[in-house]
């Protein structure tokens, strides 16, 4: 009588297990995972960091923001107030600020808006370029960063402004489409 029991609080057992193990079925056959287990957590990163390396193992960029979140695995990464110290090989060093910005799970490009600021010194130029800007992308892998919004540029006191910018960080050229005013300075 008594291994009657024990066998059937086992089999009970072993057959919750199954249960809570096997995975819930969908009613959408080409569902994704993400789509599937809304249980799965992101992560919420507060005054944090992210290092990116190159293929040659040196910080392609530091990203300092006060809030990093990423709320679906495998998702797009939600940035609140980042500092990128964006190093591409090859190039010279640039800092990128905003209020906030958006990276996909790859991380080879941001989208960064609010008060964007940019500054570095591009190669071959001696001089600093600071811009400001309301939105901006910026494509790590091809070292571009483009916006169609209005652009204030400084370049060692030559101020110019337009909208829309293509801005090719490591060769130095910038060009600007529509409405483009300055002074250029010897």
């Amino acid at each position: 009588m008594i291994g009657r029991i024990i066998f059937l609080l086992l089999a009970v057992a072993v057959l919750a297990v199954l249960l809570y193990m096997q995975e819930p079925e969908s009613s959408n056959p080409a569902a994704t995972p993400a789509q599937t287990s809304t249980s799965e957590p992101g992560f919420v990163a507060l005054s944090a960091q992210i290092i990116q390396t190159g293929d040659n193992g040196q910080p392609l960029y530091t990203l300092d923001a006060e809030r990093i979140a990423q709320p679906v695995p495998e998702g797009t990464i939600y940035l609140t107030s980042p500092v990128l110290h964006y190093n591409p090989p090859g190039a010279n060093p640039w800092v990128l600020t905003a209020q906030q910005g958006q990276l996909p799970q790859s991380a080879q490009n941001a989208d960064l808006s609010g008060m964007v600021n940019a500054s570095g010194i591009p190669q071959g130029s001696q001089r600093m370029i600071h811009f400001t800007t309301e939105a901006l992308h910026v494509d790590m892998q091809k070292q571009l960063a483009t916006t169609p919004a209005a652009v204030h540029i400084d370049w060692g006191g030559s101020l110019v402004t337009g909208r829309g910018m293509h801005a090719d960080l490591k060769s130095g050229e910038v060009q600007l489409f529509h409405a483009v005013a300055g002074t250029l300075v010897r």
